[in-house]
């Protein structure tokens, strides 16, 4: 890769992770008179510790913008015509900024809603079995957290084609490695942010989605 390219790969990873690090859900609460969401609940600023915070329309309302502030960056960058290769970093760089944004000393939120939007915008076709997988373990097991987690599991797997070729990864020959492994980084960035809820999960003190007091 030349210089040229490289600074300009870096400018977009750069914006993507500006774009991934607004604090929507802080800035929706607050602007709501509700307080700082970090305070309430779980701390997290992601939209199902907004609604405990500030209600239904407030979760609802975090939950698509910080999808949105993950989907822009990559179907912009798409819209460029960047390689689906360069792509996934992009994806990967705003889930960095949500998760670590520099807003609020490093300290963000969990990334699923950001990686939802990266996704949808990389490949649409992705999303069907994490979702599903959400969908199904929320239904079953009623903890958001265990969804989470799992759907990230799937969402690499897809990537990597183990559930079919109408949704794995859109890329040229030989270059499939780069990509995975930034869905790698991001799934396992993801899943590093659930540990205290996988330790909650395995002890069996994790609350559920609804009924009692919820920690996700």
């Amino acid at each position: 890769m030349n210089p040229a390219a490289f600074k300009l790969y870096l400018i977009w990873c750069l914006g993507a992770f500006l774009s991934g690090s607004i604090p929507f859900g802080l800035l929706l609460v607050k602007l709501a008179g509700k307080g700082d969401v970090r305070a309430q609940g779980s701390g997290n600023i992601g939209a199902t510790n907004v609604m405990r915070a500030g209600g239904k329309a407030l979760g609802i309302a975090t939950l698509l913008l910080d999808a949105a502030k993950g989907f822009l960056p990559v179907f912009i960058a798409k819209k460029f015509g960047f390689a689906p290769e360069f792509l996934a970093f992009v994806a990967l760089a705003a889930v960095l900024g949500h998760v670590f944004t520099p807003w609020l000393r490093f300290q963000g939120g969990k990334g699923v809603a950001t990686a939802l939007g990266c996704v949808l915008a990389y490949h649409a076709p992705m999303v069907v079995p994490a979702f599903g997988a959400f969908l199904l373990c929320l239904l079953v097991f009623r903890y958001v957290s265990l969804g989470s987690v799992v759907a990230a599991l799937v969402l690499l797997l897809t990537a990597m084609g183990f559930l079919g070729a109408w949704a794995r990864l859109p890329v040229q020959e030989g270059m499939a490695q780069w990509p995975i492994l930034a869905w790698a980084l991001l799934v396992g960035l993801v899943i590093r942010k659930h540990s205290a809820n996988i330790n909650r999960l395995v002890q069996g003190t994790e609350s559920k989605f609804w009924g009692s007091s919820r920690n996700v």
